[in-house]
Formats: structure tokens, sequence, C-alpha cells
């Protein structure tokens, strides 16, 4: 676990849980599946109780099958992902996953120990993922095998740890609001006469999974809301107003309400058109003129010609 003293609530935020390779196929080889089952599912149920993210790989799926249903069932939206490498982190879109999910901490558990889950271990080393295996929750078909393994992924500078005490760790106080559901977990694995296999057979409700592959995109449909890919590329044509409305529509209203043009007088002899307004002559207003009086003139008479006596 990280040595670094962190809010637990963060703590676990950063953690999830993979579980490699847990598939049938696998789990009937080994010499004691009952206890490997009864581990991993204990791990996988602390998972869900405390929030933390649960991932799945499965080995060539095709050929070799799929994961345990009641494993499965186990988990809460679990994810899966195909994968045909031994290193799980090699799965394609997992290192993607955990990047958007901000997952720094893995919680490793499944099969086997010498071959898939010690590849794992050499791959988070490589890309400084930190990684904690829970050595009570691993298996393999030869018990010698895998105790050498996790001894060399110990020497690697992994932690491996019991299930219970790094999910006690992760609590970190009996205040914790997960604690006591998480202690009654403990109490019911714990029970001398706790039988595995009715135990997963009695989940009333099964997990969605969701299988990591890539989304075929869907037929458009006349009539149903454009993607926003669709709505970026009208973007330049069409932009909305903060009413909501286009502009395309805005124009139109406009164009509706308002005024009808001014008439327009064409002259036979010009080329273009003139553009005239009429608009209503203005009436002068009357203004009564004053009298004004008028002098007296005398009247001289004009020079002239002086007749001759």
């Amino acid at each position: 676990m990280p040595n670094k003293k962190k809010d637990s609530h963060d703590l676990i935020s950063s953690v999830a849980l993979l579980v490699i390779d847990a598939q049938d196929t696998f789990i009937s080889s080994l010499t004691d599946s009952s206890t490997f089952l009864k581990r991993c599912s204990f791990a996988i149920e602390a998972a869900r109780t405390l929030g933390i993210h649960t991932l799945f790989t499965e080995q060539v799926p095709d050929k070799l099958g799929h994961t345990n249903k009641e494993l499965l069932r186990r988990a809460t939206r679990p994810k899966i992902f195909h994968k045909t490498s031994f290193s799980a982190l090699n799965a394609p879109g997992i290192e993607n996953f955990l990047r958007d999910n901000e997952v720094y901490h893995l919680l490793v558990c499944g099969l086997e120990t010498p071959i898939c889950v010690y590849q794992t271990a050499l791959q988070a080393i490589d890309k400084d993922i930190d990684a904690t295996f829970l050595s009570d929750a691993l298996g393999c078909r030869r018990i010698e095998d895998g105790n050498v393994a996790l001894n060399a992924i110990i020497g690697l500078g992994c932690q491996a740890l019991p299930t219970e005490t790094v999910f006690y760790s992760l609590l970190s106080d009996a205040l914790h609001p997960r604690f006591r559901e998480f202690s009654n977990l403990v109490k019911t694995y714990s029970d001398q006469h706790f039988s595995i296999h009715e135990y997963l057979q009695s989940n009333p409700k099964p997990a969605k999974s969701e299988v990591d592959q890539p989304k075929k995109k869907k037929p458009y449909k006349q009539g149903s809301r454009p993607s926003w890919q669709d709505r970026n590329r009208n973007r330049k044509d069409q932009r909305i107003t903060s009413s909501g409305q286009t502009s395309e529509k805005l124009e139109e209203k406009e164009i509706k309400s308002s005024p009808k043009p001014a008439p327009i007088l064409i002259e036979k002899d010009s080329p273009k058109p003139n553009k005239t307004i009429e608009r209503p002559k203005k009436q002068a207003k009357k203004v009564p003129r004053k009298r004004v009086a008028k002098k007296a003139v005398s009247h001289k008479p004009k020079p002239g010609k002086q007749e001759l006596p």
C-alpha cells in the first residue's frame, strides 16, 4: 500500500481490484478450487462493500471460456477485458480505464501465480503502477511453483498481503461508515459451516458486466436528435440564439415582421432604378400680413422742357 498518508476516501477512490483469468477452465485444474473460490469471492465482495472498481481479465475467452459466473455476480458493474497476452496490463483498453478513472493502485488476485500473475507484476513495475497481491486469493496448479513465483514478486518490490489485512488498512478506522458491513462480511466467510458453493448460488441479483469492446456507430435516424458531431458540423450555418431559435428561423421571422418596402419608380431612359421615397408635403402656415400706413408723398413736377413765351 502507499506509504503516504492520505484521506481514506481519496485512497479508496484511487484503488481497483484486478481479478486475473478466474475462468472455469483454470479453476477446475486447481488442487483446492474451493479455497480459491472462497478467498477470491471474499475479495470481490469486500471491494463492492467499499465501492471499489472491480476489473476482470479473460485469457482468449473464445477458446478457453469466460469468467466464473458466480464470481462475476458478486461484483457491482464489473469491467471485463479480453486478452491474449499473459500480463493482464497488456489487455487492450485496461490502461485507458485506469487513466480515465484515476486508478493508481491495483489489488491483484486470480490465476495463475507463476504465469499471468507474475508477468502482471513485471508489467506493473515497467508501467510504474503500484500493485498489492492478495496472497490468499491467488491460485495455481502446482503450489510449489506458486510459492516461488510469489517470493519473486515480493523481491521485485511489490507487496503481497492477505485480503483481510489489505481491506482493514483501507478502512483504517472503526468509525468508517462501511466498517460494520465489512465486519459482517468477515464473519460470514469465517463461519465453520460456511459453504462457498451454496453461498455463490444464493446471490439473487446478478451484476451487469461491461465488456470492453469498441462501440459501433449507430445509424442516424430521421427525426432523432443529432449527435454532437452533427451539431458542430452545422454550427457555422446555424447559429443558436439565447432564445433557442436558429438564425434561419430568426431571419424568416424578421422578414415577416418587417414593414412593406416603399414603391420604386423606374424611369424608362434610366438604366438603373431610382428608389424614391414619397413623403407627405408639409403645408406652410399662412401668416397675416401687417398693414403699414403709407406716407404722404408730395407730388413735385418732374423736370421737363420749359415752354418759351
